[in-house]
């Protein structure tokens, strides 16, 4: 039986082949004299190429260019024999009669042609281009697409700094030097795979990456490749709000430790070769020792490997990344911290909440409403955090929203101020309940009580698109008598609501409307 991997499908091949030509001091016919081809040529200079022009005016761009001196050769008309030892010509002049006769030429002398934004007659298409000098990024759709070429080097800019050509000059003139130390080509792969994953070192200059090459290495040898933990903000759960750099030490990971809330298609960018670890907490489950998970870091640290300690939302805002990072670095770890768009800023961005407004909320406060213990509960200022004019972020409460209402409203928080509970902020999934502060509560029931939830109180949330939806006697309710009310009560029937009239007051007033319906 055959090992040998399938053919290709030839019925349906690439629309071109990848291939990184060297231009440099080699002829390069270019017919036309206009904006188009003087942004060919300044290409083709940036190459190396030794161009041939072939144009009868020029425009003021191309004039810039033959002052210069970019332009080796100036001809008029073109002529076949012009093509003679070219290695490719180019034709943006846009004359149909010239292009036959250049392509015709061309052909009997075995020289490729691009003729410039029309595919079905070109040879070669020349792809989106991203230059960090030595690295040479090109994206191609084969001609059918460039704007899509060009949105995708866009992406890529951001993912490949500037300043990775420095980290790669540096390595071509280490390359020699590693492998004379390292005989293994496993081992040389691995040592290349740290550096170029630590971005620290990615960021340096070509001589100070050739120094960092250089002790790298040396270590190496000494049997003392360290490694490195990095504590990383996965954001709400959208993957769309990942920072870059998030992203990219997700990618490089060795091992990962991550929070229990963290969704799969965010793990799912790891590579498949690295250990994921669930080392979260989760209310009403067996949570892992925080001891634990420190120790942890360092041990698979001190193995020489990359650690990611991936985190829901930010890593400092209750996070507990200021213990971990502090025990990292008495244990002689080194460690990064890479920020995350924290619970509060994801779901008010998606719900349309400005947590801070002119004249409305000058302030916004992010509190735990999870303390370790009672005594602790018992220190919090409520009189502080009381204040109309703030906007109150309150992490981990769905349990506590009564124990919350009431003592905001003790405090002297107006009973009917705009609050939002929100699941799951900004996944596919994410649900909210809009009421007045002192209804909250009701809604917590339509809830899932095992999703990660956040409290929003303030004016601010009034401001939102889906506090329209609240009905207007739902927010009087908290200033109306019981018998004002008595003919309304609202309740959720299919994500909709309906009204009876037949309950009692009292059964009224522990329901808050919710959704979009007149008050009659």
């Amino acid at each position: 039986m055959s090992h040998l991997s399938p053919l290709p499908d030839r019925a349906d091949p690439m629309p071109g082949f990848p291939i990184f030509l060297d231009l440099r001091g080699r002829a390069v016919l270019l017919a036309g004299g206009g904006a188009t081809a003087a942004s060919k040529a300044r290409l083709l200079i940036r190459a190396g190429a030794d161009i041939l022009l072939v144009a009868d005016t020029l425009s003021p761009e191309m004039v810039e260019l033959v002052e210069q001196g970019a332009i080796s050769r100036i001809e008029r008309q073109f002529r076949p024999c012009l093509l003679d030892g070219a290695t490719l010509a180019f034709d943006g002049a846009g004359d149909a009669e010239l292009t036959d006769r250049l392509r015709a030429a061309a052909f009997s002398r075995n020289v490729l042609v691009n003729v410039i934004d029309v595919p079905d007659q070109c040879d070669f298409t020349v792809p989106a281009i991203l230059d960090r000098s030595p690295i040479i990024v090109a994206i191609s759709t084969g001609g059918g697409a460039p704007a899509l070429a060009r949105n995708i080097r866009q992406r890529l800019e951001l993912a490949i700094p500037a300043s990775y050509a420095g980290i790669a000059r540096a390595a071509a003139r280490c390359r020699q030097q590693v492998r004379a130390a390292l005989a293994g080509f496993r081992e040389r792969q691995r040592f290349w795979d740290q550096i170029f994953t630590d971005d620290r070192l990615m960021a340096l200059s070509e001589a100070e990456a050739v120094t960092a090459i250089a002790a790298a290495l040396q270590r190496t040898g000494d049997g003392m490749a360290a490694g490195s933990v990095t504590l990383v903000g996965a954001g709400p759960g959208d993957p769309g709000l990942l920072t870059v750099k998030a992203v990219q030490a997700i990618a490089t990971a060795d091992v990962i430790l991550h929070d229990a809330l963290v969704p799969d298609n965010i793990l799912a960018l790891a590579r498949r070769e690295t250990r994921l670890i669930s080392v979260g907490k989760r209310a009403g489950c067996r949570s892992v020792p925080q001891e634990f998970t420190n120790r942890l870091m360092v041990s698979e640290a001190r193995r020489g490997l990359r650690v990611v300690r991936l985190k829901g939302g930010d890593p400092f805002i209750f996070g507990r990344a200021g213990e971990e990072a502090g025990f990292l670095r008495e244990q002689g770890v080194a460690v990064e911290i890479i920020p995350g768009i924290t619970a509060a800023m994801g779901a008010a961005a998606q719900l349309g909440i400005p947590l801070t407004h002119r004249g409305v909320a000058r302030s916004l406060r992010i509190v735990t409403a999870h303390c370790r213990t009672e005594a602790e509960t018992a220190l919090i200022d409520w009189t502080s955090l009381a204040d109309p004019s703030t906007t109150l972020a309150l992490y981990m409460g769905r349990d506590r929203i009564s124990t919350i209402a009431e003592n905001l409203i003790g405090a002297g928080l107006p009973a009917q101020t705009p609050a939002a509970l929100v699941a799951n902020a900004t996944r596919p999934d994410m649900q909210v309940q809009f009421a007045p502060l002192m209804a909250l509560a009701r809604g917590a029931v339509l809830i899932d009580g095992t999703a990660p939830s956040l409290i929003l109180i303030g004016n601010a949330v009034a401001e939102a698109p889906g506090w329209a939806a609240v009905d207007p006697c739902c927010v009087a309710m908290t200033t109306r008598s019981s018998m004002e009310c008595r003919k309304h009560e609202w309740c959720r029937i299919g994500g909709r609501l309906a009204e009876t009239a037949d309950k009692t007051a009292e059964d009224e007033m522990d329901r808050p409307a919710y959704g979009r319906h007149s008050c009659p």
